[in-house]
């Protein structure tokens, strides 16, 4: 497993946690996480978030929690991006992430390496692909799969045609 996917369940198990309820924004929090939409940054609960962690927490430690956020949040953002297109230009990735052209790439290239998604960039062309190459066996079990389909459609087809031959026959 990657750390990306061990998070991931992490924050599906608390989000499951019944008690998490009574504390909205927390709850908020985790419920944008667990979707697959789109997390606008800063996030809506960020100031009420923020006061209680700098109220709580040490504050030498808030610039990074604020870091640590956003890019949670990017990756986030990338993981439902790759989820809905096959391929997108650079510039409307950004656009999406709310980030440059080169920091939406060093966030792709940063989520590849840890293997917790699959891409590949065309710089000349500015275009992300998400979409792996079929192996072999994929190959031929869609093709199998699709000439299934294929007899099964003529099959009923002809079963079709003799059912209304025999009623006009009569």
């Amino acid at each position: 497993h990657t750390p990306v996917t061990l998070q991931a369940d992490m924050l599906h198990r608390i989000a499951a946690i019944e008690k998490l309820e009574q504390l909205d924004e927390w709850h908020g929090v985790v419920k944008l996480f667990t979707t697959d939409e789109i997390i606008t940054f800063p996030l809506p609960q960020q100031p009420v978030v923020e006061q209680l962690l700098k109220e709580v927490g040490t504050p030498e430690l808030f610039p990074y929690w604020q870091q640590q956020t956003h890019e949670r949040t990017t990756q986030h953002n990338m993981r439902v991006v790759a989820k809905y297109y096959k391929r997108i230009r650079m510039v409307r990735l950004a656009e999406l992430l709310g980030l440059t052209v080169d920091e939406a790439e060093k966030q792709l290239s940063a989520l590849v390496s840890q293997g917790a998604l699959y891409a590949k960039i065309d710089r000349p062309a500015g275009i992300a692909s998400f979409k792996s190459r079929a192996t072999a066996e994929e190959t031929l079990s869609e093709w199998s799969s699709d000439i299934g389909q294929l007899l099964s459609l003529v099959e009923r087809t002809c079963h079709l045609i003799n059912k209304e031959n025999m009623l006009h026959k009569v």
